[in-house]
């Protein structure tokens, strides 16, 4: 049996360790230095990190950095959630993320994510918190956490087929209701590019006039068939 690791969270004041350089791989932060504001995580939190360290190593290997994005985040998404198998609760804290994506797999983060400036490289190392989209390794393990079904990760998969749901569902601020997000995924997993996004704008538009929490699964479902038929 794998064992278990102490899963670790980066200081607030650790985030001015990330140079442009570290961003763009061309220097590391010393060990001895990270470790100064690197602390455990409240609560005893662990994860099976020998194992996520083999399926990142293997993902950075197998997909070039011209791969299909959206199939190098489907190949690693399942992974993440089940071996960082945490509360949404702890999954809330940023600095996780944070150490998760500087201190443990920041090759993983600069090869999914090409460098374009410093402003959107630092988003994807020291993003997290509310916002779904940002962190490289947050978004993969919220997009599983609201797509899976206990062990069944089917719509999962289905979103990480499609690169436009994952932008423009996930990317809205209705995506941490998962009644919402498995609806629209689902309803949506097989249409247009072109109507996904025009979907999920109405979709988010109509919540201004309905209160998200108040939808069951079902509603979600109805709108958003209601709304695709429009579309169309």
């Amino acid at each position: 049996m794998t064992e278990r690791e102490r899963l670790h969270r980066l200081e607030e004041d650790g985030r001015r360790l990330v140079s442009e350089e570290f961003l763009k791989g061309e220097a590391e932060i010393p060990d001895d230095l990270l470790d100064e504001h690197v602390e455990p995580m409240p609560g005893g939190v662990t994860g099976n990190l020998q194992t996520l360290d083999e399926k990142v190593a293997t993902v950075v290997a197998e997909y070039p950095e011209s791969a299909t994005v959206t199939a190098m985040d489907g190949a690693l998404a399942e992974d993440v959630h089940r071996c960082l198998d945490i509360s949404r609760r702890a999954a809330g804290d940023p600095g996780l993320w944070h150490w998760i994506a500087v201190d443990r797999y920041p090759e993983f983060v600069r090869h999914r994510w090409e460098y374009r400036s410093e402003a959107a490289m630092r988003e994807k190392f020291l993003g997290a918190g509310s916002d779904l989209y940002s962190n490289a390794i947050h978004r993969l393990w919220w997009i599983a956490e609201l797509t899976s079904n206990g062990d069944d990760y089917t719509l999962t998969e289905k979103v990480f087929d499609n690169q436009t749901i994952v932008n423009k569902v996930f990317d809205r601020w209705f995506a941490r209701y998962q009644p919402a997000v498995v609806a629209m995924c689902d309803e949506l997993a097989d249409e247009k590019s072109e109507v996904i996004e025009e979907v999920t704008r109405q979709f988010n538009h109509a919540l201004t006039n309905v209160q998200l929490e108040g939808l069951s699964e079902e509603d979600a479902r109805d709108l958003t068939r209601r709304i695709i038929a429009d579309v169309e």
